[in-house]
């Protein structure tokens, strides 16, 4: 009997390329906050449920699983990540999600810089909002604190810039986090753990061009992230997978993110031939695993196209 996977977020990117793929398999089922995606799937495996902060969203989820008898709920957005831990500690469900320590302090930008730093992964000087007086020479780098994607991200070139910063993006300075701002390449890197910590891939990804999420990209292998990589999982144990995102300039590597759950580019690391998801799932609770080493230096293009149905 194929196993039931839940996913979140069935109106985003990962979509429809990720029932292709795992159906084979699988018995894949997906949710969303907005009702007129379930229009866009013939089958009826599509939920509509409350915003995530809705404070029915947790036994809406639950209902779902118990009454699908779902294996598997993998969460794809930040704020669900520790309600999905929630929802599996209750019932027999299983994630593929890190610790719940691991998901909390990904999630609090200022204190991940810190527990990089004093780790010696990777270091990017940071202050909070409220502490910055010009410490760093322009151009610097702003985002909140707490928040996904490239919401209220902005690169600042002055003074002038910064104060306008607080007014059209509607922030304070204690919800906002400053960094120099670093050139160089960006990487997105997906990070394959299974619950038991064992690590099962490492993928890397030069990003060619970022519009809120990556829209051209290159798998490539490079020992020195993969390696970065291996640090973060021996040293941070995050017993799930991760997606990190980091700058590589004059040979140094500079995390500015890591996001404990699957990234939107998990379909290039698909394409390349490392399937995250059942890589997870097939080694979830095992000791002994295989890392895989190889995978094809495979290019996304995500572009628009026209789907019709009668």
């Amino acid at each position: 009997m194929k196993k039931r996977l839940l996913f979140s977020g069935a109106g985003g990117s990962i979509f429809p390329y990720m029932f292709q793929i795992l159906e084979k398999e699988y018995d894949v089922y997906a949710m969303d906050s907005d009702p007129k995606i379930t229009l866009l799937y013939k089958n009826e495996k599509i939920f509509t449920v409350p915003d995530v902060l809705d404070d029915n969203f947790e036994i809406v989820i639950s209902n779902i699983i118990e009454k699908n008898k779902i294996d598997f709920y993998i969460a794809g957005i930040d704020e669900e990540l520790l309600i999905a831990s929630k929802i599996a500690k209750k019932t027999s469900i299983k994630t593929l999600s890190p610790d719940e320590i691991f998901i909390e302090f990904c999630l609090d930008k200022f204190a991940l810089m810190d527990i990089l730093m004093k780790n010696n992964i990777s270091t990017i000087p940071t202050l909070m909002g409220k502490n910055y007086k010009d410490n760093f020479e322009y151009p610097i780098f702003l985002k909140p604190n707490v928040g996904r994607g490239s919401r209220g991200i902005r690169k600042i070139d002055s003074l002038n810039q910064y104060e306008a910063y607080f007014i059209l993006e509607e922030y304070s300075k204690e919800e906002v986090l400053i960094q120099p701002y670093i050139g160089g390449d960006e990487y997105t890197v997906s990070v394959t753990v299974n619950n038991l910590n064992q690590l099962l891939s490492v993928v890397p990804k030069i990003v060619y061009t970022k519009q809120g999420i990556t829209k051209y990209a290159k798998c490539v292998h490079h020992k020195q992230i993969e390696d970065i990589c291996r640090l973060i999982v021996d040293k941070l144990k995050p017993h799930g997978s991760f997606n990190v995102q980091l700058k590589l300039k004059d040979n140094k590597v500079f995390i500015f993110e890591i996001n404990p759950r699957f990234s939107t580019t998990l379909v290039l690391t698909m394409a390349s031939g490392v399937n995250e998801i059942d890589l997870a799932i097939k080694n979830y609770d095992k000791q002994e695993v295989c890392y895989i080493e190889n995978f094809k230096e495979t290019k996304l293009i995500r572009r628009w196209e026209s789907y019709f149905y009668e």
